[in-house]
This record gives C-alpha cells, structure tokens and sequence, in this order.
C-alpha cells in the first residue's frame, strides 16, 4: 500500500484479482441501471437546439415519461451495458498505468494521469457504442413524436422530430438489438467506419479530461477532508470522506468539462442527408452563434444530478471492493465489517 499526505492507498498489487473483478462487475451492472434514466436525459437535453422539445431538467423527464413512458428511460440501455465491461477494462488501466507508467510522479499527478490514460484505452471501444447507443436514446423519440404527437406538440418538439427521419422511423417496431444493428448498418452504408468512430478525437478530450480531473479531484479532496477529521475516526466518518471526496471531484470535473460534453454530442448525432457534416469545431461555433454560451452549460444540471449520485454509490462501493479484494495477508477489513458500515452509513 502506499501512504499519502493524509490517507492511505490500496494499490494493484495489493488486491486479489478475481475477487475484485467479481465484486466490480456486481457494482457496475447495478449502477448502470441506477443512472442510465439520467444519462438519457442528459444527451436529449444537449442534442436538441434550443429549448424546442424540453425546458430543462425536469422538463424533459416529465415529457419523456408522458409520451413514452416508463420504458421510454430506457431506451438504448442493453447496448450501453458493454460500458460495464469497458469499465472492468478502465480501472484496470487506471491502476496499473498509475502503479508502473507514473509510479515516478507525485500521488496527485499519478491520479490524473492515470485517469486520463484509462479513458484513453476504454473509448476505443465505448465510442461505436456511446453513438449506437445516442441515436437509439434520440431516434425514437423523434419517431414516436413525429408520428403521435398533436399539432402543438409537434411545433414544440420539432428540434426532436424533425431531424434524421429515415434513422427514426427505420427502427420503429424493431426490438432493441435490431434497432442498434439498424443504426450500425445505416452509419457504416453512408459514412463508413468513420461513422462509429465520429467524434473519438473530441471524446478523447471529453472524457479524458473529465476522467483525469475527477481522479485528480478526488485525491486532493480525500487529503483535504481527512486533514480535518480525528485521527481515531470510526468507520463511518471515512464513508462519509470517501463519498463527499466523489460528489466534489465529480462535480468539479463536470463543471469544467460540460461544454466539450455538448459538442461531443451534438458532433456525434450528426447523420449524413445529402449534406456536408460539421466538423467539432464548425459545431462548437454554429452552437455558440445560434445559443451564446449558455448553450454550452447543455445537460450539466442532468449530468451533476446523474453523477453525484453514481459518484457517491460508485467510489464507496470501488474503495470498498479493493478493500474486499485485499490479498489475506494485506486485509484490513473483513467483509462482515464492511456490511457493517454500509448498513451504519445508509442509515446515518
């Protein structure tokens, strides 16, 4: 283990693989689930052009769970849950990156570094899926909307409906897995490979950013709060770090990454329709003159929302399973003691 200012770090060589990976995979389905609804709204929110479909945050998930109910949360979620596994592959990269590229740099460089490097190697996969996955949480509603919705719904949700029909209504009736190859086909006939891979270069820079500026975060904020706790704390207290340590690196991060978040995702919805398709740059200046900057603060409420919830959940279930996954003769916490301060912190 190595010890920093403050706290003490569970490294990989610290762990037993195959426990960690077990417990990790547990983890990541089950928050998957908890905030794939809040993603959904969060890319439907950046992709429309002004406020045309939805006012805002809650906006969009009243009118979602109007027109297409409950289901309608969950629209490209099976194809998403590749991202699980991508994630197994993520932290990987993370920790060895920080315990053998970077071991030479400081403990927060290390942290950033090795974030950054992480998302690097996990979005050569995720991006194909991220924009199969995009498209099937915006072409249905433009299809169930263009084709149900009355006439003043369909003035108002134009910036929905209007665009990218013959995507839209081609997956209508279709089941989840025909939807996405529908997609896949449609991308790869008019663009090519490219068309999966649109937007790597930006996404690169989004989630690289976003993923080093959150390790980075965390870690200063983890030295800064334990600086102020006892040194004979319980269990709970050091939950309660952990947890505040993830809400605050996550919506720092966030903050600072939004506006390339909003470019990605508009640059990635684009389909081609006998015209020439905007590169990011072109994007981010169209974005600017047609919505000013506030355009580019787009889904940042949905996103801060989504992540200080999975931010909170995740990184106390991650510090906890490399606790879990300790090698017998590195342990410190028993798996009994571990349930003990969950059930202590859930009731706190």
């Amino acid at each position: 283990m190595k010890e920093g200012k403050n706290i003490r770090i569970i490294e990989w060589h610290d762990m037993d693989k195959k426990r960690f990976y077990c417990y990790g995979l547990m983890l990541g389905v089950s928050m998957r689930t908890l905030i794939y609804p809040m993603n959904l709204v969060k890319t439907r929110l950046q992709a429309q052009e002004g406020t045309s479909a939805y006012r805002g945050t809650y906006d969009a998930i009243s009118k979602i769970g109007k027109h297409e109910g409950f289901r309608g949360f969950y629209r490209g979620f099976p194809i998403s849950l590749v991202q699980v596994f991508a994630g197994q592959l993520y932290i990987t990269t993370y920790e060895t990156t920080k315990q053998t590229i970077f071991n030479g740099q400081s403990i927060l460089v290390q942290h950033l570094l090795g974030g950054f490097m992480a998302s690097t190697v996990s979005q050569t996969i995720m991006v194909p899926v991220d924009i199969v996955s995009q498209h099937q949480q915006i072409s249905t509603a433009r299809a169930k909307l263009h084709m149900t919705a009355s006439v003043d719904q369909s003035a108002a949700m134009s910036g929905i409906a209007g665009k990218n029909g013959k995507v839209a209504s081609g997956i209508m009736g279709r089941s989840v897995l025909g939807q996405a190859y529908h997609i896949s086909r449609h991308l790869l006939r008019t663009e090519g490979l490219s068309g999966l891979y649109r937007g790597y270069a930006v996404s690169l820079c989004t989630y690289g950013l976003n993923s080093g500026f959150y390790w980075g975060f965390y870690y200063m904020y983890s030295e800064l709060l334990e600086s102020f706790l006892p040194e004979q704390k319980g269990r709970l207290l050091e939950a309660l770090r952990i947890s505040a340590s993830g809400i605050l690196g996550s919506a720092t991060a966030i903050i600072l990454t939004n506006p390339l978040d909003v470019v990605r995702t508009r640059y990635q919805l684009q389909v081609r329709a006998g015209t020439e398709i905007q590169s990011a740059f072109t994007t981010f200046k169209t974005l600017l003159n047609t919505e000013g900057y506030k355009g580019l603060t787009k889904g940042m409420t949905a996103r801060i929302v989504q992540s200080s919830f999975s931010s909170w959940i995740l990184i106390l279930g991650y510090e906890y399973v490399k606790k879990m996954s300790l090698r017998q003769d590195k342990a410190v916490l028993s798996e009994e003691e571990m349930v003990e301060t969950m059930v202590a912190f859930s009731k706190s």
